[in-house]
């Protein structure tokens, strides 16, 4: 797994395997977060069964499947409800790049922070370019 910290409480992912699941719970994670629709391609696992492998090893799972296309605040809520909770997160979908975008839409406070928070995400190796346009209909001003 390729895990990448956003902050001390917040990790994002490309598509994980069920194998990576016992790992992600030695590593202290509480909440795994599918933010990957199903069906992108062949060779991912589906959400029941990734929310069979999660809850079995006792840790919370949230389906939170992005279309950047379609992104819209609900899917901002949900996740920012989860990094409100303080607990250690894991998001993932095919590349982290959508995981990413709920993280910096969840926590810019106005456009300073909104630039900020994009290029902080954009060093740490993910192309935020093709998501701008889903992401400004969506930040606060």
């Amino acid at each position: 797994m390729n895990i990448t910290e956003l902050s001390s409480h917040y990790f994002v992912s490309p598509q994980i395997e069920l194998s990576d699941i016992n790992a992600l719970k030695e590593q202290g994670f509480a909440v795994i977060v599918n933010n990957r629709p199903d069906g992108e391609s062949e060779d991912q696992p589906s959400s029941a069964e990734v929310q069979a492998a999660v809850e079995q090893a006792g840790l919370r799972y949230v389906y939170n499947p992005v279309d950047l296309q379609n992104l819209s605040h609900k899917e901002v809520l949900v996740q920012n409800e989860l990094i409100e909770t303080g607990d250690k997160v894991f998001a993932y979908c095919r590349t982290g790049t959508r995981s990413s975008v709920l993280w910096v839409l969840a926590n810019q406070k106005d456009e300073a922070s909104f630039v900020t928070l994009v290029a902080d995400v954009m060093r740490k190796g993910f192309d935020l370019g093709r998501c701008l346009p889903a992401m400004e209909r969506l930040k606060k001003a």
